[in-house]
């Protein structure tokens, strides 16, 4: 008798779990499935072109013959208005995108640091004049990818790390979606740094550490380190307490004298000496500076790379400053024997 009950309620057990089943699957069409699911980003990526480097006249790079160029328009997902329009380089299935200009076209959801896009094309035109074939450039992940689809260029990298994004407050709460929408657009693939990783700590050390760690990167070959002044604030966030780097925006009027009085003034004010100014497109400029004076005594070397307080690039044994295009600063890697002219030598020599 025992046996029998026990069969029956075997028998019954599974209608039970699909009857159950059911009623779910009716309680949340009747709660809205939407609702249940994770919200979406609060923007999107829309192709609106794809073709040939030369497709494209507003793109000023100079894109290699044969370059698969798609241009996107960041969207947002209530009432589609574009916050930004970028322009990516697509070098095979297993090669992740390389971002060659994003401009923002909105003040409030600025999302990433611009593309300096006529001094990003000026330094690419002089790299692929002047690299010999198979240079190495040295340098932060987005500047060295843009550079090695030149001919003969390499990078390090061959795909895309976590760049910091500006969100307005509106946005806070969405960080997990935000930051989903950016790993599969981008490609990015796990949390570690690679070769990357030794750049940053390269930058980060004392110019006597730093220096050693390029040169072992890059080998034998002829190899290159390009700077740009916003990696300041990009390394600052990848390593905190090195340096507390912030950033303050000023609007240009049309008169360039009290522009240069307003940012004096504030400097002035907090007593700041460390700093570095660029322009944000033809409306603004940001300067990032270091706020905290006991952390400029011992500066890392990126910081000695770009001209902010007591700049001297002649001092740096194994790195020869070679060339500047606007906020870019590119350093050539030599040899230890090699003799770095200063620049008071080097007039006397053409002299």
């Amino acid at each position: 008798m025992l046996r029998g009950t026990r069969t029956r309620l075997g028998r019954t057990l599974p209608y039970l779990y699909g009857a159950l089943i059911i009623i779910g699957l009716l309680l949340i069409d009747w709660a809205g499935y939407d609702s249940l699911l994770p919200d979406p980003a609060p923007y999107r990526y829309e192709l609106v072109a794809e073709g040939k480097g030369s497709s494209f006249s507003d793109l000023t790079f100079p894109v290699p013959s044969g370059t698969h160029i798609k241009k996107f328009e960041t969207r947002l997902d209530e009432g589609g208005g574009v916050i930004a329009e970028l322009f990516l380089a697509y070098m095979g299935s297993e090669v992740a995108p390389i971002l060659l200009d994003w401009q923002n076209l909105s003040g409030e959801q600025s999302l990433v640091i611009p593309t300096r896009t006529d001094d990003l094309a000026d330094l690419a035109r002089a790299v692929e004049e002047h690299a010999q074939e198979g240079a190495v450039i040295l340098g932060w992940w987005d500047t060295a990818r843009q550079l090695s689809i030149l001919d003969g260029v390499h990078s390090l990298y061959d795909q895309n790390f976590n760049r910091p994004l500006f969100l307005p407050v509106a946005w806070r709460g969405d960080e997990d979606a935000i930051e989903s929408l950016e790993r599969i657009f981008w490609r990015i693939i796990g949390e570690g740094e690679g070769d990357f990783g030794l750049v940053v700590d390269a930058l980060s050390s004392p110019p006597q550490v730093g220096i050693p760690i390029l040169h072992d990167l890059a080998g034998e070959r002829s190899a290159f380190l390009v700077v740009q002044v916003s990696d300041l604030y990009k390394l600052s966030l990848l390593r905190p307490g090195l340096m507390p780097v912030k950033y303050q925006d000023f609007h240009n009027s049309g008169d360039i004298h009290e522009s240069i009085l307003t940012v004096k003034k504030w400097l002035e004010e907090r007593q700041l000496s460390h700093y570095i100014v660029e322009k944000m497109g033809l409306t603004s400029k940001r300067m990032y500076y270091i706020n905290d004076s006991e952390s400029v005594v011992d500066l890392p070397l990126l910081a000695r790379l770009l001209p902010m307080g007591e700049f001297d690039p002649f001092s740096m044994e194994g790195l020869k400053l070679v060339a500047n295009y606007g906020s870019y600063w590119v350093y050539e890697l030599i040899s230890k024997g090699e003799k770095v002219k200063s620049e008071e030598e080097a007039l006397t020599e053409r002299d």
